[in-house]
């Protein structure tokens, strides 16, 4: 997948001329994409475009309200239905997901709860008819890649509240040349994402990088405590988002022209949207990107969901293990985007 493959989604938001409605539907994609692990990002956020209208999403009056919609939604591949005994309603309007990687591929159609029916009776099953999808998601949720190649043991200790399993998924960040350590002088700031020693071409991250070799260091503020692995996910959406090289990337970014709003936006949008979806620690509280998303207004025009997306697909891939290290290219300097 690359950041051009969500530019439809991308562009279907930007055609929602109602402030609001723009604001409910950018709610919309955000919970379910958080929500659905079982479905890749590209599936959940072309779900969330096509289902917007007919759960009518635009009535819920807050994100709040948008996560409990999203909560009551039962969708699956009309297969499945097919299976279980409930093919669709005469007339019910699919929901097409398809793999913009294959586009000889048919999209797969799937249908809401509320459009299949028992061919006997014409109702539509109940949810103690069918199986529930909780067990299923969080399967999902918790499913990890190759142990072998994590270093769990860099970050136990890291904070009490890091169980091992999360210390395994941090144990992924070397794979792109990245250390997350303490910062204990007192600052404002909650965290620093920095390209501290740049590589050379052809040079290859390695697993025993430290602070002192690694090519990026993420300074963590010793007040985040339990939020360090959010603040973690922020950093790696500096770096996903294009905001500070990526040196394995002959074509890279250094940040340069982005307003800082959008930068942390952006930024933490993808770092949250990846650790909801690996079951990590989720920040406690509000943040800067949830308090923007609940203004009742929309996100910043600058503000670029194919980048976040595709963002949040790559810092997931990383940190359950599905990703090989990284050797530096020929990187330079330069907004993918423009």
């Amino acid at each position: 997948m690359t950041t051009a493959h969500y530019a439809h989604i991308h562009a279907m938001v930007q055609t929602e001329t109602d402030p609001m409605h723009r604001n409910r539907l950018e709610q919309f994609i955000y919970a379910l994409v958080c929500a659905w692990p079982n479905y890749p990002i590209h599936h959940a956020a072309q779900a969330a475009v096509q289902l917007a209208r007919p759960v009518q999403i635009h009535r819920a009056h807050s994100l709040e309200a948008v996560e409990r919609v999203v909560k009551h939604i039962d969708l699956r591949p009309g297969q499945e239905w097919e299976m279980l005994g409930y093919p669709p309603r005469a007339g019910a309007l699919p929901i097409l997901l398809s793999d913009p990687q294959d586009e000889s591929a048919p999209p797969i159609a799937h249908y809401l709860r509320e459009d299949v029916v028992d061919p006997d009776t014409g109702i539509h099953p109940s949810r103690e008819e069918v199986p529930g999808q909780t067990a299923h998601i969080a399967g999902w949720r918790q499913r990890r890649g190759n142990p072998d190649a994590s270093r769990p043991e860099t970050y136990r200790g890291f904070h009490p509240a890091l169980t091992e399993d999360h210390t395994r998924m941090l144990g992924n960040l070397w794979k792109i040349g990245a250390v997350a350590v303490w910062e204990r002088d007192s600052s404002d700031a909650a965290s620093w994402a920095e390209l501290i020693h740049p590589p050379v071409e052809g040079e290859a991250a390695i697993p025993d990088m430290t602070e002192h070799d690694s090519w990026y260091r993420f300074r963590i503020s010793s007040h985040m405590g339990r939020d360090s692995f959010a603040e973690i996910g922020l950093c790696l959406g500096n770096i996903f988002c294009h905001h500070l090289p990526q040196v394995w990337e002959e074509n890279s970014a250094d940040g340069s022209g982005v307003d800082r709003r959008v930068v942390l936006l952006e930024s933490e949008a993808a770092g949250s949207i990846a650790v909801s979806r690996v079951g990590g620690p989720v920040r406690r509280g509000t943040s800067f990107f949830r308090n923007a998303l609940t203004d009742d207004e929309p996100l910043p025009r600058d503000f670029h969901l194919p980048t976040v997306l595709h963002a949040a697909e790559q810092i997931q891939d990383l940190l359950q293990g599905d990703t090989t290290a990284v050797t530096a290219a020929a990187w330079f300097a330069d907004d993918p985007r423009s």
